[in-house]
């Protein structure tokens, strides 16, 4: 006798599994632009910790008397880290759905 009746019949009937060996992408291009996209993504993570950090210290430095070189800076490297995220979200979907 079960002590608990299961809810939900979990069978995976009709659902085709990607055997070991079996390749992902379709092509060496998509590959190649999936590579390219995480890349991207690589070289944005540490942009997305220090942009905010510069800007931080460029309010601090206006704060002291100094100039705004720092602020500048900060910013325009938020909108640089803004467009490299967005570049490479769209080149690991464009891998992912063949567009």
């Amino acid at each position: 006798m079960y002590l608990y009746k299961p809810i939900l019949n979990l069978s995976m009937k009709g659902q085709t599994d990607i055997k070991r060996g079996e390749q992902v992408f379709d092509s060496a291009d998509t590959k190649k632009i999936f590579r390219k996209g995480i890349k991207f993504l690589a070289i944005a993570l540490p942009l997305l910790f220090a942009s905010p950090i510069v800007v931080t210290v460029g309010f601090k430095a206006i704060n002291k008397g100094g100039s705004y070189f720092i602020l500048i800076l900060g910013c325009l490297l938020t909108l640089f880290t803004i467009a490299l995220v967005t570049q490479a979200f769209r080149l690991i979907l464009k891998s992912l759905f063949n567009k």
